[in-house]
């Protein structure tokens, strides 16, 4: 199966790029993976992926598989105007016992299920009859492996009802066949009595002609005949499956969508209890079918997770994957999994420095662009190496990636932090925003990088994250607004919890920069942490 990597909600640089970087080692190790990210590319990230020759991330909103992603019974279809005997032969698997019934388009239109076409021969008499009533003379003749012998210009008047007739005239005599179907043997005599009394049509067994008086009378009484390919027994039998399918089936039958989540299918299912569902494009065109057996097997989507390790970070509906692999340099949130997880967590400026580890622990040469991609996302993560959270490892593996892609560092450098500035704090608010579980209280901890700050700036995002804290409901919203050019920053908080903080925060009215101040995970967490303990 697929792995998706993926980094937190609201991913800055360093999860995009490290995202990237640990799905090309897992593809190099034998793996099938996908990078993924939960959220916009940053400036910072964009410019580097495109420096570097790598392609965006794809975008993953939530963790649950939909039934688009995952394997579905084949789309096997029939016709409305197929007959019964058909869709029999279609309906060869007898593990699936169904079709679809489907448009030219592909679009569909019923469902037909084995048990559908039983109910024909296990009702009673009168849904045969009414069925019949609608079968085509075509159909009848194909259906009995025959041929049409006499096709009068006038509609064909059956009512539905089969005879099965004797071969003596004294017998013929004896049946009301006025509008039925009448299946008779190679008796011309017969044959003419039956049409005589008005046989609606006339089914030859066990002959292969018909004389030229019975042609010109069954012409002139405009009544067909069918030679049967079958005996007396098969076909009366197999008449009953010369109905077209559009009028057994079902014609609004319980669908998907190949987008709906498989556990939101599967809730559906509980409702209904049948064997299987179609699914449908958006033009309702059929994918498919999920069958109940396989959608309470399915399997989880497996993840591995860069940049963080708690569920609250995490895209959408996390705890519901299936976490394969950690790599991260942050706190141990409360993360629990199921089965034992690959875990790498180090004291490191960044998770790009662990996995440019993990290339060289494994014996993958770094290309070039690679080297670059990993560097950028150090250099985006430690402020350009001048956050607290850098580490002498840190610094010595940017040499060796710079010597390795071929790059001036402190030229990337400039480039990488000159996308990092914001010119709107309100629309940046929640680019770079965590979410954390202390003593039960939801905190939410943004990081925007500027790099010029005024008073009106601040009212402005001080009014956004009154809004949003009203809109999401978290006990406390902490923004550090952090001024690049002047090595610090600005704390604003907005919440219940926010009187807590006011000694160390900022407003629109007391503009407090605290120097130094630029790590969320090594500053700005344990301070927050420390007031609300």
């Amino acid at each position: 199966m697929t792995l998706y990597v993926c980094g937190h909600r609201n991913p800055d640089a360093d999860s995009i790029l490290a995202a990237v970087a640990t799905a090309e080692l897992c593809r190099r190790t034998g793996h099938k993976a996908v990078a993924c990210r939960a959220g916009a590319v940053p400036a910072e990230a964009a410019w580097a992926l495109k420096r570097f020759g790598f392609s965006q991330p794809v975008l993953l909103e939530d963790a649950r598989l939909s039934l688009r992603e995952i394997s579905l019974s084949p789309a096997r279809s029939c016709r409305q105007t197929d007959t019964i005997f058909d869709a029999l032969q279609s309906m060869n698997d007898p593990l699936r016992p169904y079709l679809g019934v489907t448009g030219g388009d592909g679009t569909l239109q019923g469902m037909v299920t084995r048990n559908d076409l039983s109910d024909i021969g296990m009702q009673d008499t009168a849904l045969g009859i009414r069925l019949l009533q609608t079968a085509r003379l075509e159909d009848i003749a194909r259906t009995l492996s025959g041929t049409v012998a006499v096709h009068p210009d006038k509609p064909m008047h059956i009512d539905g009802r089969v005879s099965i007739v004797a071969l003596s005239d004294h017998s013929v005599s004896r049946y009301e066949v006025k509008n039925r179907i009448v299946i008779v043997a190679d008796s011309p005599e017969a044959q003419l009595r039956l049409i005589e009394q008005g046989a609606g049509l006339l089914i030859l067994v066990w002959t292969d002609q018909v004389s030229a008086e019975v042609q010109q009378a069954a012409m002139e009484a405009g009544c067909p005949v069918v030679i049967s390919g079958h005996g007396s027994m098969n076909t009366s039998r197999y008449l009953y499956f010369s109905v077209q399918i559009r009028h057994v089936m079902t014609p609004d039958p319980v669908t998907f969508h190949q987008d709906i989540y498989v556990q939101d299918a599967i809730r559906e299912m509980r409702r209904h209890r049948f064997r299987a569902y179609p699914v449908v494009d958006e033009e309702n065109r059929l994918q498919g079918f999920l069958e109940t057996d396989a959608a309470l097997n399915f399997q989880e989507r497996r993840m591995i997770r860069v940049d963080h390790n708690e569920d609250g970070q995490a895209v959408r509906n996390g705890s519901l994957a299936r976490v394969e692999a950690v790599i991260d340099h942050h706190r141990v949130g409360g993360f629990l999994s199921r089965e034992p997880v690959f875990y790498r967590c180090e004291i490191l400026g960044s998770t790009c420095t662990i996995v440019a580890r993990l290339y060289l622990e494994a014996g993958i040469p770094l290309s070039g662009p690679m080297a670059g991609l990993l560097l950028s996302g150090m250099i985006s993560d430690t402020l350009g190496f001048r956050s607290p959270t850098t580490t002498e490892t840190d610094r010595q593996l940017a040499q060796y990636l710079a010597f390795t892609a071929g790059v001036d560092a402190r030229e990337l450098e400039q480039e990488i932090l000159s996308r990092s500035g914001s010119s709107d704090l309100v629309q940046d608010l929640e680019t770079d925003l965590k979410q954390f579980d202390i003593q039960g209280q939801d905190v939410r901890i943004s990081q925007i990088l500027t790099g010029a700050l005024d008073r009106k700036d601040l009212g402005e995002l001080q009014t956004a994250m009154e809004q949003y804290v009203q809109a999401t409901g978290a006990d406390l919203l902490v923004t550090a607004v952090t001024v690049l050019p002047l090595g610090g920053s600005c704390l604003l908080a907005a919440g219940d919890l926010a009187s807590r903080l006011a000694e160390m925060t900022s407003s629109p009215s007391r503009v407090r920069l605290q120097e130094g101040l630029l790590s969320r995970k090594k500053q700005i967490l344990p301070l927050v942490q420390a007031q609300l303990l």
